[in-house]
């Protein structure tokens, strides 16, 4: 089966074991590319649709162009037996190899915004902007965020990267944790 996974790094010959993380979903491995935070950590503000297309969801103002605009990088290509994968847990559909692999196809990206853009045209994802989102609707990826700072407990870790992105992003979500967390 084909799996997908991004780089900044050109030509890539193989894949390291545990160290890049695989998907089926080319658009998936897109937003890998566009990922502000590094690993462990992820802001992937993505779904799926009824009808599995990737939906990206922009929970402030000019994020995605903000996530996308400018970043260049390559879309690789693997074949893998599902019995080599072992799922990332954190991220839905995305899995590190347990063997090397090595690389059959290379793609790449001169502005990520702009191919991502291209690709939403021809319906292979869908954009929901901040403007497009009910109040409701943010309200659950609000309480989404919290469920994820509390579980990680990064109340007591300000300086964490995920920790910093919220508060810099959606300030008055780090300050409805705070006020869960009695602060």
């Amino acid at each position: 089966m084909t799996y997908y996974f991004t780089s900044e790094v050109p030509d890539l010959k193989t894949v390291e074991p545990g160290k890049t993380k695989l998907t089926e979903n080319r658009m998936i491995a897109a937003f890998c590319l566009a990922d502000p935070l590094e690993d462990p950590y992820h802001w992937f503000p993505c779904d799926f649709g009824s009808d599995e297309t990737v939906q990206y969801h922009e929970l402030f103002e000019g994020a995605f162009k903000e996530a996308c605009e400018g970043k260049k990088g390559f879309i690789y290509s693997v074949e893998a037996e599902a019995e080599d994968l072992v799922s990332s847990k954190e991220i839905v559909s995305v899995f590190h190899s347990e063997k090397e692999l090595s690389v059959t196809d290379c793609a790449a990206i001169d502005d990520l915004y702009e191919w991502l853009m291209a690709e939403e045209d021809m319906g292979r994802f869908r954009l929901y902007t901040f403007d497009q989102h009910t109040r409701q609707e943010l309200l659950i990826w609000d309480n989404s965020i919290l469920r994820y700072l509390a579980k990680k407990g990064m109340i007591d870790d300000e300086e964490n990267p995920y920790a910093k992105f919220v508060k810099e992003k959606l300030p008055r979500t780090w300050e409805k944790y705070k006020k869960l967390c009695g602060r």
